[in-house]
């Protein structure tokens, strides 16, 4: 009567009878106890079906392994327009979409005595014997490298000159079968293992759990056999490596080289990729040539949320106060150059999609952009100063050659040597920010992810570490403190503002313009250093990398006498510059400062 009236069944009915066998009278409790054991009959049937042929046998909705509903698959992919083209990629392949989308444990069927581990497990044990034993139609698994690539790589080099940024010349590919990637002997050793639990009188939650984790392990290893050693993961994570977090620099330099004079003018949504596409190109002929096979999967992207035509260098050059956001405003108030929009796309075949998802590509997407930024301050700030190098070099030529009429351009050089204190102070700002995200944080923790990815043979285990690895990236790189991105993204619109402004500086004389650039400028770097010496910070998990930051920032201890100049002086727009200045004269001079 109450299973009848409850309407209870499947595993809640287990979960009702594994309550009851709890009795004291020993007839009723053996009675019970074999009901429970025709329940786990039919439960391990299930399980049989599930773990060793990836088939979720269910018309009932009684296992508590569930499909998922199409309208959760249809919310998630509304989240981002990368999310859409992977979904509409997962509709055409069954394997994929099963194992991003296609099933979820169901704690109402689950029995209370299976815990929510053991499922998970039994979860992801399914899913990858689902796509082992049903591989995606079509998909061609890269056979280890040979020789003879090189003498392909003309093809390559045609391929990715066309634009299309399709890997279609990949060599040596061949097919592969389901029996190559779950042998028929570990099918019957999982089905062996799952017959014994089945016949057992008893139900033996030890022996069940350390069933279910061997059999989770047989499928990580194949998984990870599949995904790592046949499809060349480690190949992958190294070209998200070059690509995304810029391991190859003179790509990116000679890029951005190539591409700087159309930076310098507002970007046109309509035709801003096709503008890139040429400098990027070239870039790749000049550098990369015919000996990377994977750079025919990167494409170049300008994602239009990013787009605002009206942050060029024209507007930069006319800042004020309104323009020139203050510590406390939102990020939305903070406008972007429209080019800081540049994204990168990688091409990801079967397997590889189950390990990156469009989660993991986003977060590589992310750093990307943050580092391409970083990198083209500092570019700007070197170029600016070489031009004006050349142009003093010249005049002090000229001063050389008639002394008596050189007294103003010798007037012109020691009134503009304050403005290369100030670049300089921009510049070792940018290149320590650089150095120790490149040095500190990238190459570091790649280093721990190689070690991780050569001592482990599982699959999860990998997925695990990688994620750990990207985020480590992130918290690092301190893209997750707003405050202090904020303060970042600033700070290098302002060296792009002060870049332009001394170029012009000959023709176009503008002092209060760089005034306020240079007052900006040191209450930004004023108040990162002061946040990153919060205690906040200095207390969480990234205050060892944290510290080593600091110590490249504040070696001579600079900023510690900055702060502390900042924090009891009242020092208005008017003498700002001049105290700035003087400090910064003791720094790069011998001479002591001089002054009131």
């Amino acid at each position: 009567m109450e299973i009848e009236q409850k309407d209870i069944r499947g595993g809640q009915l287990l979960n009702l009878l594994h309550k009851r066998c709890h009795c004291g009278v020993p007839e009723l409790q053996s009675c019970i106890q074999r009901l429970l054991w025709h329940g786990h009959q039919v439960m391990f049937n299930q399980l049989t079906s599930w773990m060793v042929y990836g088939i979720l046998q269910d018309q009932y909705s009684e296992f508590f392994i569930r499909r998922q509903d199409d309208r959760d698959g249809e919310n998630d992919s509304s989240q981002r327009d990368v999310s859409d083209k992977f979904m509409q990629k997962l509709a055409k392949d069954t394997s994929l979409a099963s194992w991003h989308t296609g099933f979820h444990v169901s704690l109402d069927m689950l029995p209370e005595y299976i815990h929510m581990r053991v499922a998970e497990s039994i979860l992801f044990a399914g899913k990858a014997i689902r796509v082992l034993r049903n591989p995606s139609p079509g998909a061609t698994l890269q056979e280890p490298v040979s020789q003879s690539q090189n003498s392909k790589g003309s093809q390559r080099m045609q391929s990715f000159i066309g634009g299309s940024g399709a890997p279609k010349d990949l060599p040596n590919f061949s097919n592969i079968s389901a029996e190559e990637l779950l042998p028929q002997a570990e099918a019957d050793r999982i089905d062996a293992m799952l017959k014994e639990l089945k016949h057992s009188s008893e139900f033996h939650k030890r022996l069940f759990e350390s069933a279910v984790g061997s059999i989770r392990t047989i499928a990580a290893n194949h998984l990870w056999q599949l995904v790592v050693v046949r499809a060349d993961l480690n190949g992958h994570l190294k070209a998200l490596k070059d690509y995304f977090l810029l391991a190859k620099g003179d790509f990116f330099q000679c890029f951005l080289e190539e591409s700087r004079q159309l930076m310098r003018l507002p970007p046109r949504q309509s035709t801003a990729e096709a503008d890139l596409m040429i400098p990027f190109q070239l870039a790749a002929l000049k550098t990369i040539g015919e000996e990377d096979k994977y750079f025919t999967r990167v494409s170049l992207r300008m994602l239009s949320y990013g787009m605002k035509s009206s942050t060029s260098q024209k507007d930069l050059q006319k800042p004020n106060a309104s323009e020139l956001p203050s510590q406390g405003k939102a990020t939305s108030e903070l406008a972007l150059d429209g080019w800081d929009s540049i994204a990168l796309e990688y091409s990801v075949d079967w397997p590889l999609q189950l390990f990156f998802t469009p989660d993991v590509l986003s977060k590589y997407r992310k750093v990307f952009q943050y580092l391409i930024r970083l990198k083209r301050t500092q570019m700007e700030l070197e170029k600016s100063w070489a031009a004006v190098m050349h142009k003093d070099h010249a005049d002090f030529s000229d001063y050389c050659k008639d002394r008596k009429n050189g007294s103003a351009t010798q007037l012109r050089r020691q009134r503009s040597k304050p403005l290369w204190r100030v670049r300089e102070h921009m510049a070792f700002l940018i290149r320590n920010l650089q150095f120790y995200i490149q040095v500190d944080v990238i190459e570091s923790q790649w280093n721990v992810l190689q070690s991780h990815v050569q001592d482990s043979h599982d699959f999860t285990e990998l997925v695990s570490f990688h994620q750990e690895y990207l985020s480590a990236l992130v918290s690092q790189s301190f893209l997750d403190i707003g405050s202090v991105s904020r303060i970042l993204d600033s700070i290098m619109k302002l060296c792009l503002q002060f870049c332009w402004s001394i170029e012009q500086y000959e023709t176009r004389p503008n002092i209060s313009e760089i005034d306020h650039i240079t007052e900006e400028f040191n209450k930004k770097s004023n108040s990162l250093y002061t946040i990153l010496r919060s205690s906040r910070l200095a207390g969480s998990q990234r205050a060892p990398f944290l510290r080593q930051f600091l110590m490249r920032l504040n070696f001579n201890s600079f900023f510690e006498v900055l702060s502390a100049n900042y924090g009891t002086l009242n020092i208005d727009g008017t003498n700002a510059s001049f105290i700035i200045l003087t400090l910064m004269t003791s720094l790069f001079d011998d001479r002591p400062p001089q002054g009131e």
